[in-house]
């Protein structure tokens, strides 16, 4: 079986910075929810059928607590992105801790339902 090619194209595009993935899940998984709970369920249901991909968020959000940000970046990225207000809102450690945390939390849901 052939594979068309504008999907052959997509394929093999490389992945996009780890700095736009992690807004994209922000955005997509974690600001509509009332608590981290919610973000659990979600990567659960997930990682029924795309467990690459839910693993895929733990990496890009270590790939990029691993390049130094400009200041104000990751908070910026927790508050608008993830529309979540951490104890400190000005802080980039404790944006970083937080994604850490998430990190762990979509790591430890794998290992729950796989």
């Amino acid at each position: 079986m052939e594979i068309p090619e504008p999907l052959r194209r997509r394929l093999n595009q490389p992945p996009p910075p780890a700095i736009d993935q992690v807004r994209g899940f922000l955005g997509g998984y974690v600001a509509d929810c009332d608590g981290l709970h919610e973000v659990r369920e979600q990567m659960a249901s997930l990682a029924q059928i795309r467990v690459r991909t839910v693993r895929g968020y733990a990496e890009a959000i270590d790939t990029l607590l691993a390049t130094p940000q400009p200041q104000g970046t990751l908070r910026d990225m927790v508050a608008w992105d993830g529309n979540w207000v951490l104890d400190d809102p000005t802080s980039d450690e404790a944006a970083a801790a937080w994604l850490r945390d998430l990190a762990a939390l979509i790591r430890s849901t794998l290992d729950e339902t796989t």
